[in-house]
């Protein structure tokens, strides 16, 4: 990940009433989503898709995506790390809405992979509602780690749970969405 892309995720992430027009998601914006320190034992992979139609560009028309992908993709180094265990952090307070822990944690790397997760495509997650009709959705989480149950109120930056290696995926990550109203938001400039 290039400096520039570290410099305006954290602006975004941390900061984002700036780019979202309308109010501001509850606290002022939402904190990243993993405990680690970004581009030193975890990176993003992969940002929204915001090309319309078929293919892929993320929001600087770059690479950085794939195409339908509506989130953003917080990496760790490898399984090891995985296994040591990284915390996937709720990034704003709010109340858990919904959880998943039944999910193995493998890689997806034929089709008949792909048919054991339809319908668990996010693997192992946790969903919170912020308020305001916002919120963020956490997927692909280690099975058995989530540390948050349907009801409970969290503050930011609690842990939720480990990065993990579930549902449709190909390296231990933490995926977030976030959303306003129902409608998934690019958090890099806050458009549907």
């Amino acid at each position: 990940m290039s400096r520039v892309h570290l410099v305006v995720l954290q602006i975004i992430l941390l900061f984002p009433s700036g780019v979202i027009a309308g109010s501001a998601p509850p606290g002022g914006g939402f904190s990243l989503p993993i405990d680690c320190v970004l581009g030193t034992d975890c990176w993003v992979m992969n940002y929204p898709d915001r090309a319309p139609g078929k293919g892929a560009a993320d929001f600087t028309c770059g690479s950085r995506s794939y195409d339908g992908h509506k989130g953003i993709d917080f990496a760790i180094r490898d399984v090891r790390a995985m296994r040591r265990g990284v915390d996937v952090l709720a990034s704003a307070e709010g109340m858990v809405r919904g959880v998943r822990d039944e999910v193995a944690d493998r890689r997806m790397r034929t089709e008949a992979d792909r048919t054991v997760v339809r319908g668990k495509e996010c693997g192992n997650g946790v969903v919170v509602d912020h308020g305001g009709g916002w919120e963020t959705q956490y997927c692909h989480m280690q099975r058995g780690s989530l540390a948050v149950r349907v009801g409970q109120r969290v503050g930011r930056r609690q842990p939720l749970g480990k990065v993990g290696l579930s549902g449709r995926t190909e390296f231990p990550h933490v995926h977030l969405t976030v959303r306003r109203d129902g409608t998934v938001l690019d958090p890099a400039n806050g458009q549907p």
